[in-house]
């Protein structure tokens, strides 16, 4: 399908489909981009199942080998809300109890600014465009990472694999993009998103498959590159 924004030729026509059992992606090397920071953007496109696994992890980089410490880590908490947290799962950004779309494409952003002095405003989750925030306790920065970034499972042991679909994985470091949440999601399109009117270049940026040759996915703006474990083929069902 065509995009609605980022000029002539951008395209979105690959994801990749996750099976819940044990394919994952990961990086070759420690993912550090996140070391220190105070704010941070992730951005991705997720279609779940008809039925959410509570407890799957979208993304996560560990901070040391005690299984309930990460950097960051995206899940599905209970009755399939989605999750991200900081540090342990004591600290965290929470959707509320059913906002996602099942069997169909939704977009999830989550943004962090941890140097707000009202800590309701340090952390938000916009699901399809809109605040769907139920619960925000974060604080403090995000620690040193001691491992690779893991797409679709729990560095951390590797457990707790995802099943879904997954496209358009970005990350903004050092930036809160909630301002620019309209421009990012666009109205239900893929966008370019190092062509964007006011939103900056993403720090990491998986297209999930457009541009790619398996089992390399390519960050496109670093060189955090992934490599597909357990699977080798990309899918076509993409967000319209």
């Amino acid at each position: 399908p065509l995009s609605n924004g980022g000029g002539g030729g951008f395209t979105n026509t690959k994801s990749i489909a996750l099976d819940g059992v044990d394919d994952y992606c990961e990086t070759s090397s420690t993912y550090s981009e996140l070391n220190g920071q105070a704010k941070a953007s992730f951005s991705f496109w997720i279609k779940p199942p008809s039925t959410i696994v509570d407890l799957q992890v979208i993304a996560s980089v560990i901070r040391n080998a005690t299984q309930s410490n990460h950097q960051f880590l995206i899940r599905f908490a209970t009755n399939g809300t989605v999750q991200m947290e900081m540090d342990t799962n004591s600290k965290y950004i929470r959707a509320s109890s059913t906002p996602l779309n099942l069997n169909a494409w939704n977009h999830v952003l989550f943004c962090f600014d941890t140097t707000q002095s009202i800590s309701s405003n340090r952390g938000i989750v916009f699901i399809n465009g809109a605040d769907a925030t139920s619960q925000t306790n974060v604080s403090s920065t995000f620690k040193t990472s001691t491992g690779s970034l893991h797409i679709g499972e729990n560095e951390n042991g590797r457990y707790n694999n995802f099943e879904g679909i997954l496209d358009e994985f970005a990350i903004w470091s050092t930036t809160d993009q909630r301002a620019n949440v309209a421009e990012i999601y666009a109205s239900g399109s893929v966008v370019d998103l190092n062509a964007l009117a006011t939103a900056p270049n993403p720090t990491t940026w998986y297209r999930m498959g457009d541009g790619d040759t398996a089992p390399t996915i390519l960050d496109k703006n670093g060189s955090a590159n992934l490599t597909m474990e357990n699977f080798s083929a990309f899918s076509t069902d993409v967000p319209t």
